[in-house]
C-alpha cells in the first residue's frame, strides 16, 4: 500500500508538471525547458537528502548506472518532444500510453517478477483510462483520422514508446535499493551535463532561459521531481511490485485533466469522463 501511495504521489507531480508546461513554458526553446527542469530537479533532491539525512556512499557502479540513466532519460525527452513535432498527437499519446503494459512484460519475463493475472487486467484498465483520458475527443470527433494521420512519425512513436517501456523498470531497479534521493541526484546532474555538452557546445544553442522565466522552469523542475521521488521512494519501500506502481504512475492523465478543467478551463468530454472512470477502477482494483 505504501509503494502504491508514493506512486500515486508521482503522478500528481508529473501530472501537474504538465499544467506547469501548457500554461507558461510555449514560449522557451527544448533544451531551456530541459535545463533548467534539470539543475533545479537536482537541487530540490540535494536539499531533501541533506534535510533528511537520507544520502549513502558512491560506488563505480552506482556512477555508472547512473549515468547510463541520465543518458537514456535524455534521449527519451528528446524523442518525446521529437514525436509529438512530427506525428498526430491523439496518435502518439494513444500509442505510447501502452507503455505500462510493455513494461509489466518486461518486468515479469526479464526481470522475473511475479504479477497475477488479476492484477494484469486492472493494469490493463488503468492503461486504457489513461490513454482515454489523455485525448482530446472533441477534436478527435471534429476531424475524424485520415492515413496520414496515422502513419505520420510512427517509427518515431514506437521507438519512444519502448524507451519509456524500458526506462521506468531499469530506474525503480535501480532505485529499489540506498539511498533513491542520492541516486535521482546522480541522474538530474548528469542528465544535466549531457544537455549541456550537446545544446551548448556541440549544437551551439542557448540552454538557458530568460530571467523571468527562471521561477516557471525552477516550478517545473519542483514538479517533475515530486513525479521521479514519488516513484523511486514507491519502489524502494515496495519491493517486486515495479509493474503495478508503473501503472499506477500512468494516473498522471487523471491529475492533468481534473487540473486543466480548474486552471486552464478546458472541458472534458464524455469519454474522458469515462476514462476517468477506468483509471479510478484500475487503482482500486490494484490497492486490494
Amino acid at each position: 500500500m505504501t509503494g502504491l501511495l508514493g506512486a500515486l504521489i508521482g503522478s500528481i507531480g508529473f501530472g501537474s508538471a504538465n499544467i506547469v508546461i501548457k500554461k507558461s513554458l510555449s514560449s522557451l526553446s527544448i533544451p531551456q525547458t530541459l535545463m533548467m527542469s534539470t539543475l533545479s530537479g537536482a537541487l530540490f533532491l540535494l536539499l531533501f537528502a541533506v534535510l533528511t539525512g537520507n544520502t549513502s556512499s558512491l560506488t563505480p557502479t552506482i556512477l555508472l548506472t547512473a549515468v547510463a540513466l541520465s543518458l537514456v532519460e535524455v534521449v527519451l525527452y528528446l524523442m518525446l518532444y521529437k514525436t509529438f513535432a512530427i506525428s498526430n498527437v491523439t496518435v502518439a499519446t494513444a500509442v505510447m500510453g501502452i507503455y505500462p503494459l510493455l513494461s509489466t512484460f518486461f518486468t515479469v519475463f526479464l526481470l522475473t517478477e511475479s504479477l497475477s493475472l488479476y492484477k494484469f487486467g486492472f493494469i490493463a484498465l488503468l492503461v486504457v483510462g489513461g490513454i482515454v483520458t489523455s485525448i482530446n475527443w472533441d477534436d478527435v470527433i471534429a476531424r475524424g483520422f485520415q492515413r496520414g494521420d496515422i502513419v505520420k512519425g510512427f517509427g518515431w512513436i514506437i521507438a519512444t514508446t519502448l524507451i519509456h517501456a524500458l526506462y521506468f523498470p531499469l530506474l525503480g531497479q535501480f532505485t529499489s535499493t540506498g539511498s533513491w534521493p542520492t541516486k535521482l541526484f546522480l541522474i538530474k546532474i548528469f542528465s544535466a551535463v549531457a544537455i549541456f555538452v550537446y545544446f551548448a557546445i556541440i549544437k551551439k544553442e542557448r540552454v538557458f532561459p530568460p530571467t523571468d522565466m527562471i521561477p516557471f522552469t525552477s516550478l517545473l523542475g519542483f514538479l517533475e521531481m515530486i513525479g521521479w521521488a514519488g516513484f523511486s521512494w514507491a519502489t524502494n519501500t515496495t519491493k517486486g511490485q515495479t509493474a503495478i506502481l508503473i501503472a499506477a504512475l500512468n494516473s498522471s492523465a487523471l491529475v492533468t485533466a481534473i487540473l486543466a478543467y480548474f486552471f486552464l478551463h478546458e472541458k472534458l468530454s464524455k469519454f474522458q469522463y469515462l476514462g476517468i472512470l477506468f483509471i479510478i477502477a484500475g487503482l482500486t482494483g490494484l490497492a486490494l
